[in-house]
């Protein structure tokens, strides 16, 4: 591969930098980019650069807005809209449809609306990217179109048959489309009415430059935008009535007033939208240890990771103060005796405090780090010495320690100075690891760093969140002997090197590694020898000694070797390692100049990647992992919607619940239901034949379904295929679809509707299937079918009620999987009394280090407290690593009582097992030690339901399981999915059902 000219600006090639010139690494040739930023390197042909209005008018330093540096495929015929509801200098609704790969725009003063007889006003402006589809924030005064933006509505369009080209349509000035948002539903029309425009979608002259600033410009290029009369359309209907975004479900007040968003005032607006809510306030520490990476035996692909070149040259801390900077190697020595002068003045960087993490570079003639070069230029004078910056744990009063990397990373980008060539931001790739390997291969580089987009900075410690891709395999080695060699070498031959190693509580040992004879240039055998000879001592350092009759490589047996002090760290390049824990073709690379200490020198042996990401990503918290946090405390009403007869028919293929229910007290009015609760055989068959999209009677309801083929959830070994056959042998079974995930609700209906009855809901939707982007929905949408009962909550401010389902019946929990809201939290209140608790609630949240073992052990010990006690629990798995307990109660706690007595529990259970548990809050600070949380009992919390889907391959189900499961060798928290738990319940009955009409006192603790 040869270098050429970058193919995309320069400011946009995000591996320039590495070599100091303007070229792109990834660049093949002058005609062709293979640039990592596409995803799987797909080439782009050279050729105008798309968006350039929208780029002209915008600072991309100082607005948050998205840059568009790339130009997703074609969507002519119909894609994704979104609407924007932005505060500028007046305000208007940005209508925008994905068309050729760029959103198509318009300005709509008053707003889109339902109503048929209403005509509004749209101005045609410039095209966007992409990736404004889910832009919120903050455009800073003074900027283009300065003002708060939030998500107002999204969904899909398509054209009507009399415009079936999209792009073509809007040249010749007339789309008709049908919009399946949230709020937006139905046909429309939108025409031009005056001020044509240049015939593309790209120019938009005159109306562009006003609209986007929030002014409507009766003299641009005008259209209406008209919704036809149909069944989605609503006389009277305006947009202002429903200010909530879809995405947030916040206001416009509220995103301008996130000052969570916009702590740093005066830094550029582009990290407007950074969210830094974790950020503490904290005095400026004198030095941080640095965080290491764990050395991994593959590369591989992943879109929660992202992938930095790893750099060979020495790690280095600097502390700004007021213009001036210290640097420390990583064990906190001062960095000036190796680089004096280098960073000192700190015009590097738009900070008074701030602490930076990265590595001093030499800079080869290849353009290339070569660490050989690297201890030969110790010195500021030298141009060749960069500072490759990659991230920021302070910054001006705040500690940013907690704050995602992704976060602190964009934050350090906005606060270098580009002028500065000393410093450079180590930039990185998201997700093609694989592909940045190669690359990184291919140039002669050391390896990558995969770093977890959502990783904490753990000071001084070896986390599995950063991991490191070796290229060439590299190990430090400490000396502890040298031997002579013959000719030019005849002062150094070889030297006697080793690793400490501990076992049990005892001191480190030195364990003899072999030699590394090759590698040496005359400089440095000379240095190595003057650093030597002070240090020669008569014994042996290793425990045990080398073996007399070893035979290295270079140097014979042992007998001249000259045993030395262990003092000296080297790093050298290995062929490998020998079963006896010998270096394979081992070759001196440099002097360790960090000053670690050589009882740190250990062996690396790579831990399993696959198993190792997986862990990670098991363990990192999802966004709201513990569930929406709902509205202020209030008591609510319910309301439905109309109520048609459900059907008489009740077939056997739906999941029937447990014999052993009790239907007593409370839990009475579960054994009759109006609403048919399980969907009959034919209702079933009709779903399994029908197209990717169209309407579905099931329990007296009509579902209008869509993208039914859609894939939902990735195949997990070891699963059944949809029909229950096994998969070809070595093959994975097919991947779960929208289809499959409704027929499932539909089957454990009958199961799982107990468990929901009378309780509000909150929804967690995954539009883009288990591995997209998320969110809580707390509303039900204005576009749902009118027969769902919702619930209002009241008592607080009408803004903060939120209107929630309740789950009576199959079509419910059927729409729920259309939707794909597969993950629902069901309140431990009812609705008649939200303010008291059926449930105390026992959650043990493995940390980052908690074998599944260990969480079993956790959940065995509870098992005895209880029977102790004399109380009933029932447990169920999570779904995902964990195991929760839920001890019915007689409805008479508050949430603060139930609180206080599983805490107590839960310390008691604790306290037997201190090196398993963790009472901290922050995940990060528990050491990857479980936290065993009481606070999940409150008004603003809720746990995953029983028999609710959770989003991982497969589909795994939160499952109940009985006492003596825990025993199990096989049980594991993700172990059942939709495809094996039907099963399961057909064959156990519902071990949860008791617990629904169970009913105790809490006894004193």
């Amino acid at each position: 591969m040869t270098k050429g000219l970058c193919a995309v600006a320069p400011q946009q090639c995000r591996l320039q930098g590495i070599c100091g010139a303007p070229f792109d690494l990834w660049c093949q040739d002058a005609q062709t980019l293979q640039c990592h930023r596409q995803s799987g390197l797909n080439a782009a042909k050279l050729g105008a650069m798309p968006l350039e209005e929208y780029k002209r008018k915008r600072d991309f330093r100082k607005t948050p807005e998205p840059a568009g540096a790339s130009v997703a495929g074609a969507a002519a015929r119909g894609g994704r809209f979104v609407v924007q509801r932005h505060r500028a200098t007046r305000l208007h609704y940005d209508f925008r449809l994905e068309i050729d790969g760029v959103l198509v725009s318009w300005a709509v003063p008053r707003g889109p609306t339902l109503d048929p007889g209403a005509r509004r006003m749209a101005i045609h402006v410039e095209d966007h990217p992409i990736e404004y589809l889910d832009f919120e924030g903050v455009i800073p005064r003074g900027e283009y179109g300065g003002g708060d933006v939030i998500v107002w509505d999204w969904g899909t369009w398509q054209p009507e048959p009399e415009t079936p080209d999209g792009r073509r349509a809007v040249e010749d000035g007339e789309l008709k489309f049908t919009l399946k948002g949230e709020k937006l539903r139905g046909r429309f029309t939108i025409v031009r009415t005056s001020g044509r425009g240049s015939g593309g979608t790209r120019s938009r002259a005159g109306a562009g430059s006003r609209a986007g600033s929030g002014a409507d410009d009766d003299r641009g290029d005008q259209w209406l935008l008209i919704h036809k009369r149909d069944d989605a359309s609503v006389p009277g209907w305006d947009a202002e009535e429903h200010p909530q975004s879809v995405k947030t479900g916040r206001t416009n007040d509220e995103v301008k007033a996130d000052r969570d968003a916009i702590w740093i005032s005066r830094a550029p607006a582009a990290v407007a939208e950074i969210d830094l809510s974790e950020a503490k306030p904290s005095k400026l520490p004198a030095f941080i240890p640095p965080m290491a990476a764990t050395l991994t035996d593959k590369g591989f692909t992943d879109d929660d990771w992202l992938f930095e070149i790893k750099w060979d040259g020495y790690r280095i801390e600097a502390v700004v103060r007021d213009g001036t900077a210290r640097i420390f190697t990583r064990n906190g020595n001062d960095g000036e005796t190796y680089f004096p002068r280098l960073l000192t003045k700190a015009t590097w960087i738009e900070a008074q405090e701030a602490i930076v993490d990265g590595e001093v570079v030499a800079i080869g003639e290849d353009g290339l780090p070569d660490f050989s070069l690297l201890q030969e230029l110790t010195t500021a004078q030298s141009t060749r010495l960069v500072y490759q910056v990659f991230d920021l744990l302070h910054l001006d009063g705040r500690s940013l320690l907690h704050v995602p990397l992704e976060s602190r990373k964009q934050l350090l980008r906005s606060i270098l100075r580009a002028a500065d060539t000393r410093v450079r931001f180590a930039d990185h790739v998201v997700g093609e690891g694989l592909v940045f390997l190669e690359a990184a291969r291919k140039q002669g580089l050391e390896g990558v760093i995969a770093k977890h987009r959502r990783s904490v900075y753990e000071p001084g410690r070896r986390a599995r969140t950063w991991l490191k891709i070796k290229i060439r395999p590299e190990q430090e080695l400490v000396v502890g002997g040298w031997t002579p060699g013959e000719g030019a070498a005849k002062d150094l031959g070889a030297l006697v090197v080793g690793y400490y190693q501990r076992e049990g509580r005892g001191k480190p040992k030195l364990r003899f590694a072999g030699k590394v004879g090759s590698g040496f240039n005359a400089a440095t055998r000379k240095r190595m020898r003057e650093r030597l000879a002070p240090l020669a001592t008569e014994d042996s350092p290793f425990d045990p000694p080398p073996p007399r009759d070893y035979r290295g490589r270079w140097g014979g047996e042992l007998r001249n070797v000259v045993w030395v002090k262990p003092d000296i760290v080297i790093r050298a390049e290995l062929g490998g390692w020998t079963r006896d824990g010998i270096v394979r073709q081992a070759a001196f690379k440099g002097f360790d100049e960090g000053g670690k200490p050589p009882t740190e020198v250990v062996r690396e042996t790579p831990v399993p990647t696959d198993a190792t990401v997986d862990a990670v990503e098991a363990a990192m918290p999802d966004p709201e992992e513990d569930g929406p946090m709902a509205s202020t405390a209030g008591r609510g009403v319910a309301a439905g919607g109309g109520r048609p007869r459900p059907s008489a028919s009740a077939g056997t293929a739906s999941v029937r619940a447990g014999s052993g229910a009790r239907r007593r007290g409370r839990g009475a009015a579960f054994a009759k239901h109006e609403f048919a609760w399980e969907a009959s055989p034919a209702e079933l068959a009709t779903l399994d034949g029908m197209t990717k999209d169209g309407a579905w009677s099931v329990g007296g309801f009509e579902l209008k379904l869509t993208n039914l083929d859609k894939v939902l959830f990735k195949p997990k070994a070891g699963d059944p295929e949809p029909d229950g056959s096994r998969p070809k042998k070595g093959a994975l079974p097919a991947p779960v679809t929208k289809r499959e995930l409704i027929r499932y609700f539909a089957r454990i209906a009958p199961t799982m509707l107990p468990h929901l009855a009378e309780r509000p809901l909150n929804l967690h939707r995954f539009p883009n299937g288990a591995d997209g982007p998320a969110f809580w929905q707390k509303d039900i949408p204005e576009t749902a079918p009118t027969w769902l009962r919702r619930w209002k909550e009241v008592g607080v401010e009408e803004r903060e009620a939120n209107e929630h389902l309740i789950g009576d019946r199959v079509a419910a929990l059927c729409w729920l999987g259309n939707q794909a809201a597969f993950e629902v939290h069901a309140w431990t209140s009812r609705l008649e009394d939200p303010m008291t608790p059926t449930f105390a609630l026992v959650d043990i949240d493995p940390g980052t280090k908690t074998t599944w073992e260990e969480t079993v052990t956790l959940a065995r010990l509870f098992r005895t407290a209880l029977g102790h006690l004399g109380v009933r629990g029932y447990p169920k798995t999570t779904g995902k690593r964990g195991i929760q307990v839920w001890i019915p109660v007689v409805p008479k706690y508050t949430f603060r009582e139930t609180s206080d007595w599983v805490e107590q529990l839960s310390r008691a259970v604790g306290s037997t097992v201190p090196d398993l548990v963790s009472w901290e809050w922050a995940k990060a600070s528990r050491r990857g030690k479980a936290r065993l949380d009481y606070t999940q009992n409150t008004y603003i919390k809720t746990l995953v339901a029983p028999y609710s889907v959770r989003p991982a391959e497969g589909a795994p189900v939160s499952t109940p399981i009985a006492w003596d499961e825990l025993d199990d060798p096989d049980l594991r928290s993700d172990r059942w999915t939709i495809r094996t738990v039907v099963e399961r319940v057909e064959r156990l009955g519902d071990l949860f059902a008791p617990a629904q009409t169970d009913e105790q006192e809490l006894p004193p603790l």
